[in-house]
């Protein structure tokens, strides 16, 4: 397990992952998902979506008609999603295993089946604090998203360094120093911030004002 290359590490853990931490962020992914204030038909980028633990409270925002598309770089965390996704009979899940820095509009397409897609909303929970070159993949999920759009990020930061946080790490292999939500609050318009667990969480969302509008998208 490296913090340059976290893949093959969440590849192994994958079948563990779920009877571990399902349930241990509930409230904040619930948190997470009013702060991106999902609407019915919607069409939402889940950026390091593991085993999918965020799906079920994402669609009870968008319902049957909304597009829910969850991309990973762990081809393990995915197996996972894919099985959860069949188990329910998410017809509306569409599951893509992508490095989300080289993410494109027209990967986008192709996995959801949509031509005209338009991506409304971006959520990304606990994937900042474990992906390579982070930044880079905020500025590319960013660019995708339409105008008026809304970006959600739920993740760990503390700016400690002790045990604790070096046990975290370790076992997520990821750095949690990282202050993952400047880029969003430089950008965004609307910003909204929330602490949890003692403020060893936050939840930050901002809307994309309508001038950046995202490539080969129509302005809302």
């Amino acid at each position: 397990m490296t913090k340059e290359n976290p893949t093959r590490w969440y590849d192994r853990i994958a079948p563990l992952y779920d009877p571990f931490i399902l349930g241990s962020y509930n409230r904040a992914r619930q948190r997470t998902m009013q702060q991106l204030r999902l609407e019915p038909g919607q069409t939402v980028l889940d950026v390091a979506c593991g085993t999918g633990q965020n799906f079920r409270f994402t669609l009870e925002g968008i319902g049957p008609t909304g597009t829910l598309i969850g991309t990973d770089y762990s081809k393990g965390m995915l197996a996972q999603a894919r099985r959860k996704v069949e188990k329910n009979g998410w017809g509306n899940v569409h599951l893509l295993h992508a490095d989300a820095r080289a993410l494109s509009p027209a990967m986008l397409r192709e996995a959801s089946g949509q031509a005209n897609l338009r991506l409304d909303r971006v959520v990304c929970t606990l994937g900042f604090s474990v992906a390579p070159e982070w930044e880079a993949v905020f500025v590319r999920t960013w660019e995708m998203l339409a105008g008026n759009g809304r970006y959600a990020i739920m993740d760990w930061y503390t700016p400690r360094r002790n045990l604790f946080t070096q046990f975290v790490n370790r076992v997520a292999a990821s750095d949690i120093s990282r202050r993952w939500w400047e880029p969003l609050m430089g950008t965004a318009v609307e910003f909204e911030q929330e602490r949890m667990a003692g403020g060893l969480w936050r939840i930050v969302s901002g809307t994309k004002p309508i001038a950046q509008n995202s490539q080969g998208s129509k302005s809302a």
